[in-house]
């Protein structure tokens, strides 16, 4: 039988291939928040991939290296976009918003590479496999050469800030080991001392985007606005220690610098460090301070021990990942794959995000890429959104803080630019932003403003704060983290808006993220108040309006006015075809298939639209089609969701699951062999988006209410789904038959935060007063709901 292209889920918890990969994304991700690695399990040779989520190029710097818009050039520039959208020219104010734009974001970057190369005796090899176990976080590499068995086992600990790789070699006199670092960046300096190595790095000062082919990437100039970086292990070990220079084999690329004889078992313990400080903050010391931070964690993990260091990091992970379980009582290949995904995307976030690192990139923490695709940066009109969906509803808020500092940092240097860009108040960010808080339009006056011109980003931003204080987020987080942001968010929208000529207020220019219409000039996309715009403008003055009342300012001037703007809000309206209409005028769409959603944001991730309008939201969906890029189509599973479209969810989860070959281009969605989500190319949302609709199909809590079983896919088998979380911060654990009926539900609130909430199940409902303690809740005759304390 030949040997899989993609892996097999075995189980819903493990992911397994029967060869090493020959591709990165073949690979299998570990990670803690800060170093990820990608073991390639190599039999002779294993690669191990190093990231290290602090490194990227650039600093602060380099938002404006090549000058910054003046306020009088923007504010001409707004004022001739207005007065050209007013007399319907469209190409005009195109190329008015052109004269905002500023230079790229800067890239997320690989770090290293460690590569253990193994003597394995002779007589061929058999009984190759290699996996990564999700519950334990554990990558496992196993075969057998010449009658010896060879295991390696990786883990990234978040407790320790380490990876440790195994080595055991069972029967025989063991194997000769070799132990060696690279890295793509600039090589500053290397060396040994006994059994340890270490190298550090400069990284660039500039890395343009592949959609910017005339600039020169990456580039090194200016070396100390640039951050600085240091890779370290020892190894212990049974066998002789080889002087550096006797020959070994195999040895990694560049010769090894470490190497030992007849090794029956090894200890691998590797650490990072950057000059890197803080989200938007300058790099502060060299690589010698790098070098001596890598130092420290590792002399503690070290110290520590194999055995100890693992047994944090097991318990660690498991204190996350075990609160949430979807199962079926009978399971095929498909419904393994289901529920792998829906787990798949928990692990990733756990392994991408933790607090004290930097928030999920495009892809994650993982890029093997020195110009990877759209900078690997955050962008942010969906898809860095999408990437904390799941984090409050499957129970994962430590993942969440990363963001939130991000949010926060954006929301200080973005006050700078609504004030020059707009002459506004408060803060504002555009499409993309870095680690160093961008928040100008960029593309150098060439950028499509489609993808360029969309200063309510930061806006979107909010609901995530928004959502976290739903879902039970403490008076401290509301008042000093969410109210701060959104308030200031709130402000600058009421700056920004504008009275049109029938009364209601809008915005212009407008644009609908990276959307399109046609006129005469040829395709366009700025126009005057997007269908999103004004979604998110009344999401963010209601969150500004509630919140101030929860956090005791009420009588908030900003609050106050962003409650009289909410009663101006045009609502959505609709086409002739039925369809949710994406800008305040109709017109044609250049891709009436368009992979965003972005007129539908109210119906998802919003709070919903009113009952009237959902035909419109579901005939947008059907005009959109179903087929699309992997994020995308997790948004229209969610979408579909909160519509009740059970019978239109199996064919978009069979569409998410397919297989992509790595060399596969367009806009398709699906699977990778490593099971990470395609655009193509690799984003990783479309994993974190999957997760979170899978959620939104078993459990809803957007309406003030507790929804159960709200729609499970048509053809989903019995089964049951522990630990969702529903606002206001009830856990919840469901079970289903298999004709989809409920079984029951159990629901308990988190310590002293939740009293009494209402819990529905189709038109039945129930009250349960959760501050007596758990609650079951069944259904009864008649359609009834039944619900007794524990």
């Amino acid at each position: 039988m030949p040997a899989r292209s993609h892996g097999l889920a075995q189980t819903p918890h493990r992911l397994s291939f029967d060869r090493p990969a020959g591709h990165w994304l073949e690979a299998l991700p570990l990670g803690n928040g800060r170093i990820g690695a990608m073991p390639d399990g190599g039999v002779e040779r294993e690669r191990v991939l190093l990231n290290d989520g602090t490194a990227w190029s650039g600093s602060p710097a380099s938002e404006f290296a090549q000058g910054r818009v003046a306020a009088t050039t923007a504010h001409e520039a707004v004022t001739e976009a207005r007065r050209a959208l007013d007399e319907g020219d469209h190409a005009r104010a195109d190329q008015a918003v052109r004269r905002l734009q500023e230079r790229w974001t800067q890239a997320y970057l690989p770090f290293g590479a460690l590569t253990v190369g193994v003597g394995n005796p002779p007589g061929g090899i058999t009984g190759y496999s290699r996996h990564l176990d999700l519950r334990t976080a554990e990558h496992v590499v196993r075969y057998e050469a010449g009658g010896v068995t060879v295991v390696r086992r990786t883990v990234v600990s978040y407790p320790d800030r380490a990876l440790l790789m195994t080595i055991d070699v069972d029967p025989g006199a063991g194997v000769d080991l070799t132990v060696g670092l690279d890295s793509p960046l600039r090589t500053l300096g290397h060396g040994r001392d006994e059994r340890l190595a270490w190298l550090t790095t400069l990284m660039p000062t500039d890395v343009a985007p592949p959609h910017e082919p005339d600039a020169p990437s990456p580039v090194y100039a200016g070396e100390q606005s640039s951050l600085r970086g240091a890779v370290v292990l020892r190894w212990s070990h049974d066998g002789e220690d080889v002087p550096l220079g006797e020959a070994v084999r195999p040895g990694p690329p560049g010769g090894p610098l470490l190497a030992a004889r007849g090794v029956r078992h090894a200890e691998i313990v590797l650490t990072t460090g950057t000059t890197f400080t803080a989200i938007g903050a300058e790099p502060h010391g060299d690589e010698h301070d790098a070098l001596a931070a890598a130092r420290r964690d590792l002399d503690v993990a070290v110290g520590r021990g194999a055995a100890a260091l693992r047994e944090r990091q097991r318990t660690d992970h498991a204190r996350l990942y075990e609160r949430v379980e979807l199962e079926w009582e009978t399971a095929n290949e498909r419904l393994r794959q289901i529920a792998f995904l829906f787990h798949y995307g928990r692990y990733l976030l756990i392994s991408a995000s933790r607090d004290g690192g930097t928030p999920a990139t495009l892809q994650g923490l993982w890029n093997d890429s020195m110009r990877p695709a759209w900078s690997s940066n955050y962008t942010i009109n969906i898809n860095t959104q999408m990437n904390y969906w799941p984090a409050d509803v499957t129970d994962l808020p430590e993942c969440l803080p990363p963001l939130f500092d991000l949010v926060e940092a954006v929301s200080v240097r973005g006050a700078e630019t609504a004030r020059r860009l707009y002459g506004a108040r408060g803060w504002c960010a555009h499409h993309n932003t870095d680690v160093w808080a961008h928040t100008s339009p960029v593309g150098r006056g060439r950028a499509d403003p489609a993808w360029a011109f969309w200063p309510l980003a930061g806006a979107w931003l909010c609901r995530h704060l928004v959502d976290h204080v739903a879902f039970g987020a403490g008076l401290p987080f509301a008042r000093d983290r969410a109210w701060p942001v959104v308030r200031g968010a709130a402000r600058f929208l009421l700056d920004w808006l504008v009275e049109l000529p029938d009364g209601t207020l809008g915005f212009s220019p407008s644009s609908s993220p990276e959307n399109r219409f046609s006129t005469a000039a040829g395709p366009m996309a700025v126009d005057v108040s997007s269908t999103i715009d004004i979604g998110i403008a009344r999401d963010v003055f209601a969150s500004a309006a509630t919140l101030a009342t929860r956090v005791g300012r009420p009588d908030d001037p900003v609050a106050e006015a962003a409650r009289a703007a909410l009663d101006r809000l045009p609502g959505p309206q609709t086409d002739e075809d039925g369809t949710i209409r994406e800008w305040r005028g109709p017109h044609v769409m250049t891709e009436p298939s368009h992979r965003h959603l972005s007129p539908l944001y109210e119906a998802f991730p919003g709070a919903g639209v009113a009952p009237e309008l959902m035909p419109a939201v579901a005939r947008t969906l059907d005009v959109r089609g179903d087929d699309s890029t992997g994020w995308s189509l997790a948004w229209k599973l969610a979408l579909r969701a909160r519509l009740r479209h059970t019978e239109r969810l199996p064919a978009l989860i069979d569409l998410a699951l397919r297989e992509v070959d790595p060399a596969e281009t367009g806009e398709h969605g699906g699977l990778y062999p490593n099971h990470l989500s395609a655009h193509p190319p690799f984003q990783i949302d479309g994993n974190f988006g999957f997760t979170a609709a899978i959620a939104e199909c078993v459990l809803q809590s957007h309406a003030r209410t507790v929804a159960l079983l709200p729609a499970l896919p048509s053809d989903w088998p019995a089964g049951r789904l522990r630990g969702l979380v529903a606002r206001p911060g009830v856990v919840v654990d469901l079970a289903w038959d298999d004709e989809r009926r409920l079984i029951e539900a159990r629901l308990r609130g988190r310590a002293g935060r939740v009293g009494a909430v209402r819990v529905s199940l189709g038109d039945a409902s129930v009250e349960v007063d959760l501050a007596r303690g758990p609650w079951t809740v069944r259904p009864g005759a008649g359609g009834q709901l039944l619900a007794a304390v524990d």
